[in-house]
């Protein structure tokens, strides 16, 4: 059962209350019954198999995170061309309108103690305003995420590819200086994931020692003469350095 959605639409923040009700107060300590276990609203979880623009969410969805609930309406407002602003912005609630004074679409979430997630506690889902021609929504760091996404397919994409890759996924124009320093930051990001990979060498060495007793194995460096100094290699995933192994009954010159 679920309270009507009308009870709880506000334009007034409502970080005080949540939408679930008190079945157990901690001052009582009183066991659920068995009928207010059937009673209890059973709130949906935003699902996460989604295409861009295409994440639904009602009052009362649930979301692990924060930061999850601000991609899907970020996603949203550039598919459909609207620019948005950030009324409350915080590690515990958050709350986003359109930027059009006259348009009412806007959303609040904020965490519910009792379900130990967050929730969406107001929201209004129509837009009345025009459609423009690009999103506020699409900064820096959301093209860099779109971005880096698509260069575990093509690890080489610079920034005139990037366009129109952007132009083509999403339908949007963007200045090629904000595309050029998204291009940067993804390449840096993975970098970063590699030099990490790459530093946990030895201790998956360590880790086959450990389950394969009386086992041999051999940490090797092959060194790159044209490369850099710094690890900077692709395998072939164009991501991950490959730990290659080999078992035998014993060594001799057949194995």
């Amino acid at each position: 059962m679920r309270p009507a959605v009308a009870d709880y639409v506000s334009d007034v923040d409502i970080d005080n209350e949540d939408i679930v009700f008190e079945y157990e107060p901690e001052e009582l300590h009183i066991p659920v019954s068995s009928e207010d276990e059937r009673n209890k609203p059973n709130w949906p979880e935003f699902d996460e198999h989604y295409g861009f623009g295409e994440g639904r969410f009602e009052l009362g969805t649930r979301f692990a995170t924060i930061k999850r609930f601000k991609e899907v309406v970020k996603d949203s407002f550039i598919a459909k061309g609207r620019e948005l602003v950030w009324i409350k912005n915080d590690k515990e609630r958050v709350r986003v309108g359109c930027k059009n004074e006259n348009c009412p679409w806007i959303a609040h979430l904020s965490y519910n103690k009792q379900l130990q997630c967050f929730q969406v506690k107001t929201y209004r889902s129509e837009h009345t305003c025009a459609r423009e021609l690009g999103s506020n929504a699409a900064d820096q760091h959301w093209i860099s995420k779109k971005v880096e996404k698509r260069m575990t397919t093509h690890p080489h994409m610079n920034t005139h590819e990037a366009i129109d890759f952007l132009k083509e996924e999403f339908d949007l124009v963007l200045h090629p200086k904000m595309v050029y320093r998204a291009v940067r930051e993804a390449k840096d990001r993975i970098m970063g994931n590699k030099v990490e990979q790459y530093g946990k060498l030895r201790d998956y060495l360590m880790e086959i020692y450990r389950s394969n007793p009386r086992s041999t194995a051999l940490l090797d460096i092959i060194p790159q003469p044209q490369a850099p100094p710094n690890i900077r290699q692709n395998d072939a995933n164009n991501q991950f350095y490959v730990i290659a192994f080999a078992v035998a009954r014993s060594e001799s010159k057949e194995s």
